[in-house]
């Protein structure tokens, strides 16, 4: 059998390593070995034996794993064969198949969200600093894609910054529980040799070695744990591929307002020289129009029949070890996009001024409509709009129509292009102080 996935097709940070076959075997290795650890304390077995998972043939597994549907069943055969005379017999007692990969899969999880954990914090600095360095930088705020008021950068790197903040403090409280209740679901083989009470302190013990969540249920069939690991995750990482879409965006050409500082030979094309392509932004996005359907087919294992289900648990190993993968992807790949990131003040001027001052008609309308009336201000406001520079027209309109002096100060506040609007400074303090706290 050769290595099908060398992530030719996923060329971002080489995370398929950390929740690829390998790092799976070790995983259903480390569950089996904290199992029969917690039975030699229970008295059952003399002394536990020093597995080394990398010693394991993985091919010889993976082609095994046919005859019984997963890969489980071959290993308890090769962790038996390799376990001492005195312990063989116990290895996998009072387990079933499921036990294993469900809790593998979730010690799996633990590791890869750790993984990420350290460019998440990396990109909330980041992010942090970025909008609080650009509270006061103008830009054309953008509804239905058109032009619609003027806002900041600062407030919209801090509505991402809230997004990811929010998505990741979710994803990082995500219970990961063992699963541990033998054939069906009621841990008789357990009860029947250690008691009630023995068999639910061998259940925590065996939690507590591998550092996941004793829940008291078991879950072979409800399935919640696993959806609600998917959705966050394919949630954080859709907060994360919307900062490579505005980022991609705001790289466009007629835009310029944003950039990468790539380095050397980083973002070419194979065609045309003279491009330099945000790619770490653009497989941000790629990640994220992935993950939604991943998570869907979590959400579909819900409908699990009896105390162990036909196939409805089988879909969800590979779903779920993809989105694991694109969220520590997406973590990395988040890191270098803030760290290169590069905004240009003088194109968000410029772009501004592309509806030549009809950006600030909202605001303009509601000063004069104190005044005015809601009625005619809008009729005066349309017919500046068509004048060939809006804010020159709208102002003498408040001359013509004679409104007082602090309106006229007013208008004047409202169509002039600079400093921050509305809440955005209180936003983004908030922003920036709830990313510290979860940093």
């Amino acid at each position: 059998m050769t290595a099908f996935d060398e992530g030719l097709l996923d060329p971002a940070t080489g995370a398929a390593a950390l929740v690829g076959d390998r790092a799976l075997l070790t995983a259903m290795v480390d569950v089996e070995a904290a199992h029969l650890a917690a039975l030699a304390v229970a008295g059952v077995v003399p002394a536990t034996p020093g597995w080394d998972a990398a010693a394991l043939d993985l091919t010889a597994i993976a082609e095994a794993a046919v005859g019984g549907g997963n890969p489980v069943i071959p290993l308890v055969g090769a962790l038996r064969q390799a376990a001492p005379a005195s312990v063989a017999d116990a290895v996998h007692l009072g387990l079933t198949s499921q036990d294993v990969l469900d809790s593998a899969l979730m010690l799996l999880a633990a590791r890869a969200i750790d993984a990420a954990a350290d460019p998440i914090g990396r990109v909330l600095h980041g992010l942090a600093v970025q909008a609080d360095a650009h509270r006061a930088t103008p830009v054309a705020g953008r509804t239905l894609g058109q032009q619609a008021a003027p806002t900041t950068v600062g407030l919209r790197l801090a509505v991402l910054l809230d997004g990811v903040t929010r998505t990741w403090r979710h994803l990082d409280g995500v219970e990961l529980p063992l699963q541990l209740g033998g054939s069906v679901g009621t841990v008789a083989v357990l009860v029947d040799l250690l008691g009630v009470e023995g068999a639910a302190a061998l259940r925590a013990d065996v939690a507590a070695r591998l550092g996941l969540a004793a829940r008291v249920g078991v879950w072979h069939v409800e399935r919640s744990p696993v959806v609600v690991l998917g959705t966050a995750l394919a949630t954080c990482i859709g907060a994360l591929g919307r900062l490579g879409l505005e980022v991609a965006d705001g790289a466009r050409t007629e835009l310029g307002e944003l950039d990468l500082a790539l380095g050397e030979g980083e973002g070419g094309s194979s065609a045309m020289p003279q491009k330099q392509n945000p790619v770490p932004a653009v497989l941000l996005v790629a990640n994220a129009r992935r993950a939604p359907g991943l998570a869907a087919t979590l959400i579909g294992s819900m409908l699990a029949l009896d105390e162990r289900p036909a196939g409805d648990w089988h879909a969800g190993w590979q779903p779920l070890r993809e989105l694991l993968r694109l969220a520590v992807e997406s973590a990395v790949l988040a890191d270098r996009v803030v760290a290169d990131l590069r905004v240009h003040p003088d194109r968000t001027v410029a772009n501004l001024g592309i509806t030549r001052g009809a950006v600030h008609a909202e605001r303009a309308q509601q000063v004069l409509a104190r005044v005015l009336g809601r009625a005619r201000a809008a009729e005066l406001v349309r017919a500046a709009i068509g004048e060939p520079d809006f804010v020159p027209a709208i102002r003498a309109v408040a001359v013509a129509a004679a409104v007082d002096g602090p309106t006229s100060d007013r208008l004047a506040d409202v169509t002039t292009v600079g400093g921050p609007v509305g809440l955005s400074d209180t936003l983004i303090d908030a922003a920036v102080r709830a990313a510290e706290e979860a940093r």
